[in-house]
């Protein structure tokens, strides 16, 4: 390992140090800590060596008393997490990033809040602090009341809301989430339609199916078939985030021509981005996780009210239903059926996703006849929470150009 042109210098290292004991969220998540953490590139490495919420000791090179946790990742990595274009998460995350994480990876990933905010202190030194971009417009209201009822769907006592009249849009929300998700949607296309958000089966007000939670989308679309046959539900619009965006897509396979519109939000035919040590931490600190992971996933122009509800909304489930739908959506792969969706397709991405790539969106939309892609600018992996004005003015276009109104 060359000093010349080290990444990490000893200036840059004391700096670093320095911001983590200024950083109150990181004190607070690494408080009862004690760890020694080595980051190793290909031409230099420091250590931090955490002590109950304070970086007691930060040295620049390999520390000679080893560490417990190890972060390893190419140059090239490190620059890209440097200049804000990655963090933790994406930098783990199989196919997505180059960070390998040894050493005693459970304890890391037992502390990935100090993990994640690691990192993006990291980001901050030495970097000018970035002009806040234009934030997401605040929602609108159709002023129609939004109504929670309960049906008994293949024999599980399911929750559901509504609010409008109209043609209708069932909302399937994304993975450790529940209607809350589409409140906003709720309130703003009931001008016109009537809109439907369900709690899947162990989410929020559903109660658990008896065998335990799904573990496989297929029993989540299997689900949903028959909650809307309950309803007497024909030919709506689906809208699914996530976990259902991919849901989606497999519904409208299952049943060409069955829908009016298909609106996949950050869904994709194929997402093997789970690793299987993330699915087995999800059933020990499912809150923890999740609600890192959704910091990270946010995007820059949602305003910090937004994000503090999408971090709060989805801490909300019991960790074996969040290990059940990231394990759907980590094995996920529906490529070869997409020939089949008859029903016009919108897919709707947020440029901040790191999870569902662009390049995962065009591939989908490339195996769908006719699929159509909106961009949203700043936006992360939960649109309708995060930028719900430009979301719902997506899917109104696209209901309207396809005639269902």
């Amino acid at each position: 390992m060359s000093n010349d042109d080290a990444l990490f210098t000893e200036d840059w290292t004391a700096r670093f140090g320095d911001a983590l004991n200024q950083d109150a969220h990181w004190s607070t998540a690494a408080k009862w800590l004690q760890a020694r953490i080595q980051f190793i590139g290909d031409s230099s490495a420091f250590a931090v060596d955490v002590r109950n919420g304070r970086a007691a000791d930060v040295t620049n090179g390999l520390n000679p008393r080893g560490a417990d946790i190890v972060l390893r990742a190419p140059d090239s990595e490190w620059r890209t997490l440097l200049a804000g274009d990655t963090d933790f998460f994406k930098g783990i995350s199989p196919g997505l990033g180059e960070i390998s994480l040894e050493g005693d990876a459970v304890l890391a990933m037992k502390n990935m809040d100090t993990m994640f905010f690691t990192l993006e202190i990291a980001k901050r030194v030495g970097n000018p602090v970035p002009t806040p971009p234009r934030p997401s417009p605040e929602p609108t209201h159709s002023g129609k009341e939004t109504v929670g009822h309960y049906v008994t769907v293949n024999g599980i006592r399911t929750y559901y809301e509504e609010a409008g009249e109209g043609p209708v849009i069932v909302c399937l929300h994304a993975a450790c989430q529940d209607t809350l998700m589409y409140r906003f949607v709720l309130d703003g296309l009931s001008d016109q339609y009537r809109v439907i958000a369900v709690d899947a089966p162990g989410h929020a007000k559903s109660l658990m199916p008896a065998d335990g939670a799904f573990t496989d989308i297929t029993q989540h679309a299997e689900f949903n078939e028959a909650f809307m046959e309950a309803l007497g539900l024909e030919h709506p619009a689906l809208i699914g985030c996530s976990f259902a965006g991919n849901q989606v897509l497999e519904l409208a396979a299952r049943r060409p021509g069955a829908y009016a519109a298909i609106i996949s939000s950050e869904g994709a035919d194929y997402t093997p981005t789970v690793s299987e040590l993330s699915l087995d931490m999800l059933k020990s600190d499912g809150q923890q996780y999740v609600g890192a992971w959704s910091r990270s996933l946010t995007g820059a122009r949602t305003p910090a009210d937004r994000a503090e509800e999408v971090y709060w909304q989805i801490r909300r489930n019991v960790p074996e239903v969040m290990a059940g739908d990231l394990s759907g959506y980590g094995h996920f792969d529906k490529r070869d059926v997409m020939h089949l969706i008859s029903d016009p397709v919108l897919m709707i991405r947020g440029d901040a996703d790191w999870l569902v790539s662009q390049e995962a969106v065009e591939a989908t939309a490339s195996r769908i006849d006719g699929a159509k892609i909106v961009v949203l600018e700043g936006t992360g992996h939960y649109p309708m929470s995060e930028n719900p004005t430009e979301f719902n003015d997506a899917v109104r276009a696209f209901l309207h150009e396809v005639d269902y109104r």
